[in-house]
């Protein structure tokens, strides 16, 4: 959303949607990581119970046959790298595409290849699930060069953009679409608290809160 937004004022006013991206980013992420701390003591959650709910099958191991298949599933490398950067390629492709004056942008079509790659995992034989530790790394060193890139854009039309209200702006649009968005899901939806709260992360795009969540 930030660089489809960055797109669509055009070059010459990037830096001042960059600033109120870095005004209202430090309570996003931070008020985003306590809501889905504080709602379960909130409403008086018991946790154990509530992660009983997301164990399938009675809380039995996988499959042995399951996990055979899986392991007779080619690896294009082992580090992982090979499928992440196919993804990233035909994300690019896909996100280039455009109707009209619509595109998805190179974020979306990361995402939308990504998902598909992350359903079905693999190609016949072939293995497209990198490991978690390759999927880690890549996830906190994208985190870093987007909030460096964010930053020095933000940075250099920050005070001139600056209001105190704004944050308090800021923290408007941060908690009224969580507090409706968790209504919503967990009482109108019936979905189960960590459903919810992963929910909630996932419409707002938080990985810190997610983070938080799992832990």
């Amino acid at each position: 959303a930030f660089s489809a937004a960055k797109e669509a004022v055009g070059k010459d006013y990037e830096s001042f949607v960059a600033a109120g991206n870095g005004i209202t980013y430090i309570f996003g992420v931070v008020g985003k990581v306590l809501f889905v701390q504080f709602v379960p003591k909130i409403i008086k959650a018991d946790m154990s119970i509530e992660r009983a709910k997301l164990i399938g099958n009675d809380g039995k191991a996988q499959d042995p046959v399951e996990v055979k298949n899986k392991d007779k599933l080619i690896n294009i490398d082992n580090f992982g790298v090979a499928p992440f950067a196919i993804a990233a390629i035909i994300g690019l492709l896909v996100g280039s595409i455009k109707i009209g004056s619509f595109s998805l942008t190179t974020t979306g079509g990361y995402l939308l290849v990504s998902l598909v790659f992350g359903h079905f995992g693999k190609i016949g034989k072939i293995n497209f699930t990198p490991p978690a530790s390759t999927l880690k790394v890549f996830r906190e060193f994208g985190l870093m060069l987007f909030l460096i890139g964010a930053g020095v854009a933000g940075g250099a039309k920050f005070i001139d953009c600056f209001q105190p209200i704004y944050f308090v702006y800021g923290a408007f649009i941060t908690i009224t679409p969580m507090v409706v968005g968790f209504i919503v899901a967990r009482y109108v939806l019936k979905l189960n608290l960590l459903n919810s709260l992963g929910s909630v992360t996932g419409g707002m795009t938080s990985t810190p809160a997610l983070g938080a969540l799992i832990n």
